[in-house]
């Protein structure tokens, strides 16, 4: 009975403490930050825009050490991402999968790197939730486009960038 207690607070205290799950976005926060801002119209016809940039999300998507392979922790972040492409607010749109590393590698390294991760992430996208392959473009960032440049080789640069890049008409 000790031992089963201690185990139940030993997984309770390993979730818990996990700040990955603590972290990551839910399917909601996905939807959320890739639905466009809608424009309306101000008095005299002015036109107001909520933001120059498109409707973007940074994820951190785990892969095998030096490789393009998606780890278990990596699924549970694309079963939420793969649900929100699915959901009908997202309906009609197009995104970009872009990968990017930090700098830890040479540029020619990182660029093919991130190449294939963001193609591996379009891959699975497809594959495990039906979506439509000419929804879902990919491209490697490599290393160009840093999160914290001030520490280039931090894992916070590496990551997935999902970008609703408009509509499908």
């Amino acid at each position: 009975m000790i031992r089963f207690l201690f185990m139940l607070l030993l997984g309770i205290s390993l979730v818990t403490a996990n700040p990955a799950n603590a972290e990551d976005p839910s399917t909601e926060d996905v939807v959320k930050a890739l639905v466009p801002k809608k424009q309306f119209r101000a008095p005299r016809g002015l036109m107001i825009e909520g933001e120059e940039k498109p409707p973007s999300i940074d994820l951190h998507i785990p892969f095998e050490y030096d490789s393009d392979k998606l780890t278990t922790e990596a699924l549970l972040i694309l079963k939420r991402l793969g649900a929100a492409l699915k959901d009908s607010r997202l309906n009609g749109y197009r995104f970009k999968i872009a990968g990017h590393t930090d700098a830890k590698g040479s540029i020619d390294y990182n660029q093919k790197l991130s190449e294939r991760r963001a193609e591996a992430v379009r891959n699975y996208l497809v594959f495990q939730y039906d979506l439509e392959a000419d929804r879902i473009e990919t491209m490697g960032y490599g290393k160009s486009q840093l999160v914290d440049p001030s520490r280039p080789e931090d894992g916070i640069n590496r990551r997935v960038q999902v970008i609703n890049i408009g509509s499908t008409h």
